[in-house]
């Protein structure tokens, strides 16, 4: 009955006319590395620029920081930081299946498995200059639980996927194969408990992005 007395009005009423959307302007940065450094310092994201063997050496220091000694990843992280795979099994560290059953008995305990990592690696298929944000797509060999329910999320980042904006990220998108496609902007934060701005509530609360120059 409501929404039949709104379309009676709406038959009758003088509409103005509609107005379509501007173009969009286009983002363009001298320095979208420096750029993304700056913006993602200042929504608390932890940045390190760095050559390969020095990236690594970041790795390393985020886990002794953290003192721990297994982690969650993606597959195939050597497609952004060479050697990081051999590395972490140099190192020590247990690589924890990130595997989550169907079967719901099994999926309680999987994710009592997981739910105990303290660290998550990824990589950032690109990463957004304007908004010091990275996007990561999810799939195949690609867990959503590296970047979403540990405490630390360790990012690896080339410098060349670093673009100047959100439009020209999306752009480049490959759909194909993709469950779906996160784009994080800081560590997890929160301020619906007496206003107050708390970090790690509904996802990492430390968020490490290396950049791989």
């Amino acid at each position: 009955m409501f929404l039949g007395r709104v379309a009676a009005a709406l038959r009758g009423a003088d509409l103005p006319a509609s107005i379509g959307p501007d173009d969009v302007p286009e983002i363009r940065f001298e320095d979208p590395i420096a750029v993304f450094e700056q913006e993602a310092v200042a929504v608390s994201t932890e940045v390190t620029r760095a050559r390969p063997g020095e990236a690594l050496a970041t790795v390393a220091r985020v886990f002794e920081a953290a003192g721990a000694n297994c982690f969650i990843a993606w597959d195939q992280l050597d497609g952004f930081l060479p050697g990081v795979e051999a590395s972490l099994e140099g190192w020590g560290l247990e690589r924890i299946d990130a595997g989550v059953s169907a079967d719901p008995e099994a999926r309680k305990l999987d994710h009592a498995r997981v739910g105990t990592v303290a660290i998550g690696i990824t990589g950032a298929d690109l990463a957004i200059a304007a908004s010091g944000s990275v996007m990561l797509i999810h799939g195949p060999g690609r867990p959503r639980s590296a970047s979403l329910l540990v405490e630390h999320h360790i990012v690896l980042l080339p410098a060349a996927r670093i673009v100047d904006s959100l439009i020209e990220a999306m752009s480049r998108v490959t759909w194909e194969h993709t469950s779906n496609v996160a784009i994080i902007t800081g560590p997890s934060r929160t301020g619906d408990i007496d206003s107050v701005l708390t970090l790690g509530v509904h996802g990492p609360r430390h968020l490490h992005v290396i950049v791989i120059e």
